[in-house]
């Protein structure tokens, strides 16, 4: 329903119209096989109209992962792999990355139509949503409407106000096509750490596809919108999810954010894995793993 003051649909409304109108005949999927785990890749058409790469493999319950920004389901690894030694893993590249198409909307409601397409192709049931960075965005606001069993938000704070007065300062940057790529270099060089291996650095940098068109969609809420409007939004986000939830945060101060975070989500969980830099999952592995299948038990 409309917003009678506003004239524009709740996000929660938006996301739900984008999941619950998905056109399956628009579907083009080959999922691999739930009881030989075969591996296959293929793609999704959108409500949009927009193509959405994804892969799966393993062979068991659901598991969906949703890579960050610029990165791509390739982003994930080895960590496919051993999900997959337990799961049917399902992942894919959102609009503006990796394989997948693009399009004019990168906000939360677009990318949860990719989430949605990928569902509704692959017949993935009441999956643990696996998300990092971006995903774990996209995680959650998945999660607000369609059925899951779990949310593992990796390194993605909801508290926004802090990296909105750090976009802030290079926006102007970001802005300009002649700076975009170094300053958005510098911003992911900061956020790496000094845990990954070179071998690791260059892996994430051969799946990234930094798109200027894509980074300032995906940030553009940030950016324009002041900080009470940004908690109101994730507010009414969280509202509806009632499954389990848990945040790994690899930076300290994860026992502020717990504070913040469980007035909206009384169910979550917030660790902390500190001092291991924004990929932390891919630094630790087979913990990260061992960490998703003691929640999902």
């Amino acid at each position: 329903m409309p917003d009678a003051s506003t004239g524009a649909c709740p996000l929660s409304e938006q996301l739900r119209f984008a999941i619950d109108t998905s056109d399956e005949d628009n579907f083009m999927t080959a999922p691999a096989d739930p009881q030989t785990g075969v591996a296959t890749t293929t793609a999704a058409t959108t409500t949009d109209g927009v193509s959405i790469h994804h892969d799966a493999c393993g062979a068991g319950a659901d598991v969906i992962l949703i890579h960050g920004l610029t990165d791509s389901s390739a982003t994930w690894g080895g960590i496919v792999d051993k999900l997959a030694n337990t799961y049917r893993v399902t992942t894919l590249d959102l609009r503006g990355h990796g394989r997948s198409g693009d399009c004019d909307d990168y906000h939360a409601t677009g990318m949860a139509r990719d989430v949605a397409s990928v569902v509704g192709a692959t017949g993935v049931v009441n999956p643990l949503v696996i998300g990092h960075s971006l995903g774990g965005i996209v995680a959650t606001a998945y999660a607000a409407t369609a059925p899951v069993r779990g949310v593992i938000n990796v390194d993605q704070t909801l508290e926004l106000g802090a990296f909105q007065e750090g976009l802030r300062q290079v926006e102007a940057l970001l802005r300009n096509p002649e700076s975009f790529p170094e300053i958005l270099a510098a911003i992911f060089q900061s956020m790496d750490g000094d845990v990954l291996s070179e071998q690791t650095k260059a892996d994430i940098a051969s799946h990234r596809r930094p798109s200027q068109a894509v980074v300032l969609g995906v940030w553009d809420e940030v950016l324009t919108k002041p900080i009470p409007e940004l908690e109101a939004l994730m507010r009414e986000v969280t509202s509806t999810i009632s499954a389990p939830y848990l945040s790994l945060q690899f930076v300290e101060g994860a026992q502020n954010y717990g504070a913040w975070l469980r007035p909206m989500l009384p169910q979550a969980v917030v660790e902390e894995w500190p001092g291991l830099g924004h990929y932390g999952h891919l630094v630790r592995a087979d913990e990260f793993v061992e960490r998703v299948i003691k929640f999902d038990t």
